[in-house]
């Protein structure tokens, strides 16, 4: 039989196995909870990752869309127009023997064909600026501004300090970048005075700020920028190439009327 002591030791070992197999079946489930909540996080951060994804390619085909209707306009209003207002001087011209005034005809149709090869180079290099190519973002960003002065349509300053250069792919998506900014300027700044482009490179944060005191943006309820009456591809095209660059995108409040956009990205030392 036995003693009192060996039940008191053997319902304690008893109750001790217990609360251990009790204490293993709790972290078991505990486990088990965590590594299925666990997986669930993973799958809505994919879903979410996949969906931001087909989101950026969708705006990439949007706006390489508006780019190729943008181009297209200008070469049927621009080139287009232009050849065939010379096309018919020439067949004026071949249509009779000696017309009385074709010195001035012949001067006319020269002036059409050098505005057509103006016009070709300048499409030229909006599809591809061969300066950025040869000699990198900050000479680009000269002649970009050097162009938009000769207009005459708004004075703009430039501002470089640009020691490190990119490489070319971060460098061509940020003279876009600019040169979408600038457009929008020169196009809807109403009133506006003075545009203003600088590109300062500190350490290994890079920025590249546009601004004007023109009649500024209003932001949408939707969210986003938009300037007053336009549909606003612009900047969409703007959006979808920071996003690629893995850069940020500000519009810093202005104490006076205008748009100051301002890129910022983290470069490598």
């Amino acid at each position: 039989m036995a003693s009192p002591e060996e039940v008191a030791f053997g319902s304690l070992l008893f109750w001790g196995i217990g609360m251990m197999l009790l204490a293993a079946g709790c972290l078991l489930l505990f486990l088990f909870t965590y590594q299925k909540r666990l997986l669930q996080q993973q799958l809505r951060l994919r879903t979410a990752e996949t969906e931001h994804q087909q989101a950026l390619l969708a705006a990439i085909i949007e706006a390489q869309e508006g780019e190729r209707e943008r181009i297209g306009q200008d070469l049927h209003d621009g080139i287009g127009s232009t050849l065939a207002t010379a096309k018919l001087l020439v067949n004026r011209l071949s249509s009779q023997p000696t017309p009385a005034n074709s010195p001035e005809l012949l001067a006319l149709v020269e002036e059409l064909m050098a505005t057509a090869v103006q016009d070709a180079r300048s499409i030229s290099h909006s599809l591809y600026p061969a300066v950025l190519a040869r000699f990198g973002l900050a000479d680009a960003l000269q002649h970009l501004v050097d162009i938009g002065n000769e207009t005459g349509a708004l004075p703009i300053a430039l501002e470089l300090h640009y020691p490190r250069p990119l490489p070319l792919r971060q460098e061509l998506a940020l003279y876009r970048i600019c040169q979408e900014l600038v457009h929008n300027a020169l196009k809807h700044a109403k009133g506006a005075t003075r545009l203003s482009v600088k590109l300062q490179q500190q350490g290994q944060r890079l920025t590249l700020s546009v601004e004007d005191d023109g009649c500024g943006l209003r932001a949408p309820a939707a969210g986003g920028l938009q300037p007053a009456g336009v549909a606003g591809l612009g900047l969409r095209n703007i959006d979808v190439r920071v996003q690629m660059l893995g850069a940020r995108l500000h519009q810093p409040a202005l104490a006076t009327p205008g748009t100051h956009f301002l890129i910022e990205l983290q470069t490598p030392e």
